[in-house]
């Protein structure tokens, strides 16, 4: 994944659980990318969701591309 990828939540139950604030079939446009190297690889994205006005910091673990 990348900046200006097209993404949505993967329809995994913990994951829906844990992003409650956003609606399972919402898309996002990522914003921002950041990769964490302290304690192994682990990469997070900054995403503007459809019909929200704030970003939300998400792992790209709990996302899929569209």
């Amino acid at each position: 994944m990348k900046i200006g990828d097209l993404i949505r939540l993967l329809d995994d139950p913990e994951v829906l659980r844990n992003n409650q604030d956003i609606p399972p079939q919402s898309v996002g446009l990522i914003t921002e990318w950041t990769v964490h190297t302290q304690g192994g690889p682990l990469a997070s994205c900054w995403v503007q969701w459809n019909g929200r006005r704030d970003w939300d910091s998400m792992f790209v673990e709990d996302l899929e591309k569209l």
